[in-house]
């Protein structure tokens, strides 16, 4: 099984940090080399952020080290839970400084807690074996690290109330599910909209989607199906889900009165 994201970010950090200093730049040097910021490189190092695969295949080229960071980096990585068109996305999520996501089917995979990420892998995917089910399950677990990182990103999320209600993987599952949504809606760098089904606004019937905003490199729209993904990050499509986004913040109640509402669902659990 693949090792946690955090002691991934640590081993290729230290690896970076020893090819550098064998190559006999600064940290500087090689953040005006990458079009980084030298405090990015240092993080890098420390394991604080995860370079992308741009970034390792830049540090390669100028270390000359014929692709051993992307070796290590995808080594690292090997049985960890994560689709295989998933794991870029992981990897830019974890650099992100701000993260929207709308989610109209299920809980956000970062606030899902661990009960109800085996319920909904055990019932999308019924023909895996119990260690690959465990293994998706660690690493959804795993990428909730970011929410109380240090440099985490801020998350902003909008949820429909159908799935605050749908008891995937029976009550006392959603019970958990629910709790666990409080903890992280109180988090200071999280805001999460609830947006009734009394509604009359639906602006994300085209489906879930997320906002990545990287330092350094922009905006991206992530979208996927069971099978495949799409990333874009053509200003068109950006504007586009940007707007969309929006409108859903709009549709939905304040975050304060979201809080409120999950907490009232809670408690017809306990009837």
């Amino acid at each position: 099984m693949g090792v946690s994201d955090g002691e991934r970010r640590r081993r290729i950090g230290r690896e970076i940090r020893r090819r550098r200093s064998r190559s006999g730049l600064t940290q500087y040097d090689v953040g005006r080399s990458l079009s980084r910021a030298q405090t990015t490189i240092s993080a890098f190092e420390k394991g604080e952020r995860t370079p992308n695969r741009n970034d390792l295949d830049a540090l390669d080229r100028l270390f000359n080290t014929d692709g051993a960071l992307l070796a290590l980096w995808d080594s690292l990585g090997q049985a960890d839970g994560y689709a295989p068109w998933f794991r870029d996305i992981a990897v830019i999520e974890g650099e992100a400084s701000e993260i929207r996501t709308y989610q109209p089917l299920a809980i956000p995979g970062l606030f899902q807690a661990p009960e109800y990420v085996r319920a909904v892998t055990e019932m999308g995917s019924p023909w895996l074996p119990a260690e690959k089910i465990t293994e998706a399950v660690d690493a959804r677990v795993q990428r909730q690290e970011i929410l109380s990182a240090e440099s985490g990103p801020v998350v902003r999320a909008v949820v429909e109330e159908h799935v605050l209600r749908r008891p995937i993987g029976g009550r006392v599952v959603l019970k958990a599910q629910l709790d666990q949504l409080l903890t992280v809606a109180a988090q200071i760098r999280v805001t999460l909209q609830v947006i009734p089904m009394t509604s009359e606004q639906h602006h994300g019937i085209d489906g879930a989607f997320s906002l990545y905003t990287v330092p350094g490199k922009g905006h991206l729209a992530y979208t996927e199906t069971r099978v495949t993904s799409d990333p874009r990050s053509d200003q068109d499509t950006i504007d586009s889900y940007m707007g969309v986004f929006g409108d859903l913040c709009a549709d939905a109640l304040p975050p304060a009165a979201s809080r409120a509402f999950i907490e009232q669902i809670r408690s017809e659990f306990e009837c």
